[in-house]
């Protein structure tokens, strides 16, 4: 016998990095529509990205019998459908409890350097994006989470991002150099924050800090942090369900809880632990990929309509999703026999593979330069004291 498939997109990611995309200081979105294909035409996330379906999620596209690519635009997924009453239905609908997961891994070596995020994530937490709004405030389409707003006596770095409202945000702002001080502020001095661009009357969402979460392989292993504290340990699934784990308690200075993960499914769960005057909750991703730099998760059904991957009748949305990367500014540093201490740029510029950014500093003699300058490449950065330089022998 042979099956008439028809396919149609049950959802896609659109990944769009803009150290890749921006034309030198003009945001990729900003451009002309004929500049914006002649960049998509030499973009490729291969050159720095690869996303690739988890084991269970790849059963579960068989048993759909759904097809998925990576392309150089991102992922898209297909799913066979028949049209019911004109509308696309799948020929086999995804239960509302289903989610898929990719892993991702970085091929570039240079991807922290251009990318406005910490340079090294801190040790056992990975990128975690999802289209579920449950899981943190987000803004669709996109899957990352949306920055926090302001909060006083607090030290934000280099590339970190507030929104003056986390509800509903106008505004995106990016440290430039490491403060504390509040970017709607009009008395927060410049070069301390930028303002990003609005697209459309609204910011962009870009992956951030925000986006980090724990990862635990089959041994989840937390260290108390209070002395002859031995909390009880609950862990629930991503629909809030207990789940049966194997524990134990290592005992020392700071007692260590472990509990074995290993007869779970792979994906997002919730940590409790409580006991008399101690409680500490969080979520973490469970996974035995411990090379992937982050992970997506995609869920049919969400606390949000809009992020849903079907109509209320189950007919196909086919969701275009999208995840973003910012591109790192620095402050550029000259160096060479014309160049003196005040050679550096008066404010932070982004690094770009595309274009050309016009730039004069001033010479050894603290006069300005006469000739525009060399723009710095992702090749070297410097992270020193209060804020990122870029070296430009020249």
């Amino acid at each position: 016998m042979v099956l008439d498939l028809n396919y149609e997109t049950l959802f896609e990611v659109d990944i769009r990095h803009h150290y890749h995309l921006d034309d030198g200081i003009t945001l990729f979105d900003t451009l002309s529509a004929d500049a914006r294909l002649a960049m998509l035409e030499r973009y490729d996330i291969g050159s720095f990205m690869s996303v690739t379906p988890t084991k269970a999620t790849r059963a579960k596209f068989a048993g759909l019998h759904m097809v998925y690519k990576q392309t150089e635009t991102g992922i898209i997924t297909g799913i066979p459908y028949t049209l019911n009453g004109g509308k696309e239905q799948p020929q086999i609908v995804p239960p509302d409890n289903t989610v898929f997961s990719f892993s991702l891994a970085i091929n570039d070596g240079l991807f922290a350097n251009y990318s406005s995020l910490p340079l090294k994530a801190p040790d056992g937490m990975v990128y975690f994006f999802t289209n579920d709004p449950s899981y943190s405030p987000r803004v669709a389409p996109f899957l990352t989470a949306t920055p926090n707003v302001y909060k006083a006596a607090t030290d934000y770095y280099p590339g970190d991002m507030l929104v003056d409202n986390q509800a509903a945000p106008t505004k995106l702002f990016i440290a430039q150099k490491k403060n504390n001080l509040d970017p709607a502020a009009g008395a927060t001095p410049a070069g301390n924050w930028v303002t990003d661009p609005l697209v459309g009357g609204k910011p962009l969402a870009y992956a951030s800090n925000n986006d980090l979460i724990r990862q635990f392989g089959r041994i989840f292993t937390y260290q108390v942090t209070v002395a002859n504290k031995t909390p009880a340990l609950t862990i629930k699934d991503r629909f809030g369900n207990v789940v049966n784990v194997s524990g134990s308690v290592e005992t020392g200075p700071l007692n260590i809880i472990k509990a074995d993960m290993g007869n779970l499914p792979e994906g997002l769960y919730t940590a409790h632990l409580a006991t008399a005057g101690y409680t500490d909750d969080f979520p973490f991703y469970y996974s035995m990929d411990s090379s992937a730099w982050a992970f997506i998760d995609i869920c049919v059904k969400t606390s949000g309509a809009t992020y849903n991957l079907l109509q209320t009748d189950t007919t196909l949305k086919s969701p275009v999703f999208s995840l973003r990367f910012k591109n790192r500014a620095t402050y550029w540093r000259y160096i060479g026999k014309t160049f003196g201490a005040a050679s550096v740029t008066d404010n932070a510029l982004p690094l770009t593979r595309q274009g050309f950014i016009a730039v004069k500093v001033k010479d050894k003699n603290n006069h300005p330069t006469t000739i525009d300058l060399p723009n710095a490449t992702a090749s070297l950065i410097k992270p020193e004291t209060n804020q990122i330089f870029s070296d430009i022998f020249f």
